[in-house]
């Protein structure tokens, strides 16, 4: 057993026994091959959350500053996590997920760059449009509710819920000629499903097809 799923399986059952998080779509998640995980961000233990969510062994950005703290720094780099320096464009953590996309992994990437607890999204960061248009692969849009006040899970007062879409294939006749303005429409593009899917889950309510976390 490898240490991110010997990891995985602790996570999975913190989840399922103190968070109860409901997934929904999982259907939806490729069984192989490369793809982007896009997500809203909202807390610290999203990637945690969506780890378990999806089953399959994801990689992730992590902002550099966490790299320096000692303990997570090992902890995060053991478990797929690259450093990006949000302060510049980073294209030396672009090239190499361009690199793990090619060769089948799949890659966790928030859009919105940072984490966000107010209603609504920031404005998307063209990383995940420059990625997706260097690789052509797909994107699977997926939204986290319930984690902004995550003491209110532990107490039943909220639940945790993952919601994985359909996954979007960006074809080169649909994008701008222009490089730059291709990565930022597929930036926008991205966001625009993970918002939609976030207005169906709200819509749904408890009602919506889900099941509990369990074993891919």
């Amino acid at each position: 057993m490898t240490f991110y799923r010997f990891i995985w399986w602790i996570a999975y059952a913190v989840a399922a026994l103190l968070f109860r998080v409901r997934v929904e779509g999982r259907q939806n998640i490729p069984s192989n091959g490369g793809f982007v995980v896009a997500i809203n961000h909202c807390s610290y233990v999203d990637p945690v959350i969506i780890g378990v969510a999806a089953g399959r062994e994801l990689w992730y950005l992590a902002k550099a500053e966490l790299f320096s703290v000692p303990g997570l720094g090992w902890l995060i780099r053991n478990l797929n996590a690259m450093p990006v320096d949000r302060r510049r464009g980073d294209r030396s953590a672009i090239m190499t997920w361009t690199q793990f996309l090619r060769a089948g992994r799949p890659v966790l990437i928030f859009p919105e760059g940072t984490r966000n607890k107010k209603p609504g999204f920031l404005k998307p960061r063209p990383g995940i449009g420059m990625l997706v248009h260097r690789t052509q692969v797909p994107v699977l849009p997926a939204y986290i509710s319930g984690t902004t006040r995550i003491w209110k899970t532990v107490l039943g007062l909220d639940r945790l819920t993952v919601r994985f879409g359909k996954p979007i294939q960006f074809c080169a006749d649909q994008l701008p000629e222009r490089r730059k303005d291709a990565y930022y429409f597929i930036s926008k593009q991205v966001m625009l499903q993970i918002g939609k899917i976030g207005q169906a889950q709200r819509k749904a309510g408890a009602v919506a097809p889900a099941e509990r976390i369990m074993r891919r």
